[in-house]
């Protein structure tokens, strides 16, 4: 995973025990999906029954072991935060489905939100609200259905003005970033995101990254990653005063 440039994040390969993390910091970790009999086995065992019930109900057995391993593998990463097993936790889901910890974490001050795209995921942990996304740059899109529901008519003229070549990935740098900051709104297409101008803005500081505020006059700030050769994910957060910094799981 790499920073954008004035990030003051580490990347490196890791494999997470017992973690803390500072109130401006947002810790990102991508792990693979696709994992070995035996520790996705063990995986499984951390999960409660409802996402056992949800994991039975998928056709495919590829998609069935990688949410399996998505699951498992969250439950071992915000353990090792919370110190506590990963079979002690529990989750439950906002008015628009986002996940939050639910049961006696319910209410801290501990935040997440994790992507998914092929054989990846890509996890956020933060003090505060946060959302992420993971895509592949080859992936194929409805590129205007898309502009059309999310651009705000600025972004969609900037669009309109770039060469072909240039077309796909200055898209996915903007779905990306929709998807992120919608995700931390916790509302989707919900959170009014043809009001929020958060692609071809011109005043973007070195790490690209662009600030808003939504309907409440809250400040949210949003950036574009790169967690390897051929992805292209985004980070977005309460405030503009976080850093960032990321590991692979390994």
């Amino acid at each position: 995973m790499s920073e954008k440039a004035g990030d003051r994040g580490q990347v490196k390969d890791f494999t997470p025990r017992r973690l803390s993390l500072a109130a401006d910091e947002i810790h990102l970790w991508l792990a693979a999906l696709d994992q070995p009999p035996k520790p996705l086995a063990d995986l499984a065992a951390t999960l409660a029954v409802d996402e056992r019930e949800r994991a039975a109900r998928f056709r495919f057995p590829d998609h069935r072991d990688r949410f399996i391993a998505g699951r498992g593998l969250l439950r071992e990463l915000l353990g090792a935060y919370l110190n506590r097993p990963a079979t002690a936790l529990r989750f439950e889901q906002g008015p628009h489905g986002k996940p939050a910890l639910g049961g006696a974490d319910a209410g801290a001050e501990w935040h997440f939100n994790l992507s998914h795209s092929g054989g990846w995921a890509l996890y956020a942990v933060a003090r505060r609200e946060v959302g992420v996304d993971l895509e592949r740059l080859d992936r194929s899109v409805g590129h205007a259905a898309v502009i059309e529901r999310v651009c705000t008519p600025r972004e969609w003229a900037a669009f309109q003005a770039l060469p072909a070549e240039r077309f796909q990935p200055a898209f996915l740098t903007c779905w990306t970033r929709k998807e992120a900051i919608a995700k931390a709104l916790g509302g989707g297409l919900a959170s009014g995101l043809r009001t929020l101008e958060v692609c071809c803005r011109e005043d973007a500081p070195p790490d690209g990254r662009a600030s808003v505020r939504d309907g409440q006059g809250c400040e949210w700030s949003v950036l574009n990653l790169e967690p390897g050769s051929g992805w292209i994910g985004a980070l977005a957060a309460m405030g503009a005063d976080w850093r960032w910094r990321g590991w692979r799981w390994t």
